[in-house]
């Protein structure tokens, strides 16, 4: 049996890991998955990223390796 302790540090240490912007597409009163970045090494550089791209006009969100999602726009699915 595992350490309940060890896998919730387990877990942390992915959420923290490698992250990537996803692009959505409004399609009327849809919301399409359009496309995903590529992987990149911290929180940081995913959040410069998608900054850039919101100011380009993009709609993007974060995503972890985990599969989780921050919404970077307020009416975006989770």
């Amino acid at each position: 049996m595992q350490n309940p302790a060890a896998m919730s540090s387990f877990k942390h240490s992915m959420s923290a890991g490698m992250w990537r912007v996803v692009f959505h597409e409004r399609r009327g009163y849809r919301i399409h998955v359009d496309k995903t970045g590529p992987w990149l090494p911290s929180k940081k550089m995913a959040e410069q990223w998608a900054h850039w791209f919101k100011s380009q006009g993009y709609c993007v969100v974060l995503q972890d390796q985990t599969g989780a999602v921050e919404k970077q726009y307020q009416g975006l699915p989770s």
